[in-house]
């Protein structure tokens, strides 16, 4: 794989990682709640046949707020309007260029809103990025 790809994969990361720190400190504010189990990784995305290996992968991060606040998509949606955000059901979708982010309230959890931000996938074979060294899955991020 050319180090262009391995570039780009840097390039996401950076950016899924300091839009998800804005989205999280709007979060804080707005629920009035820290982020929690806040995780990073990159996830696989399109599956090589029947396989269990990928073609391509995505940077993402998630993390979860326990909130008090009465309808926590309302109030988010609001104060992160600048994002073209739709709410549908239990998610609120906010985009930024290639970005993707979520906020989604669970039925058996009240009072959690789950957030999720993700780029684009890229093109690399399975083992390839197996063997990166920049790649993890499901590690400890700080929102901070």
């Amino acid at each position: 794989m050319s180090d262009s790809t391995y570039t780009q994969l840097e390039q996401q990361r950076d950016d899924v990682l300091t839009w998800a720190r804005d989205l999280s400190s709007v979060a804080a504010t707005t629920l009035d709640a820290s982020p929690e189990n806040a995780t990073e990784g990159y996830d696989g995305v399109d599956r090589s046949g029947l396989s269990d290996q990928f073609t391509s992968y995505r940077y993402d991060v998630q993390a979860d707020f326990v909130t008090e606040q009465e309808d926590p998509l309302t109030a988010l949606s609001d104060d992160l309007s600048e994002y073209d955000p739709t709410i549908t059901g239990n998610a609120l979708r906010l985009s930024h260029g290639d970005l993707t982010a979520i906020f989604q309230t669970y039925p058996k959890g009240p009072g959690k809103v789950g957030m999720f931000v993700e780029g684009a996938p890229v093109e690399i074979d399975h083992d390839q990025i197996r063997d990166w060294k920049g790649y993890v899955v499901g590690e400890p991020v700080d929102l901070s």
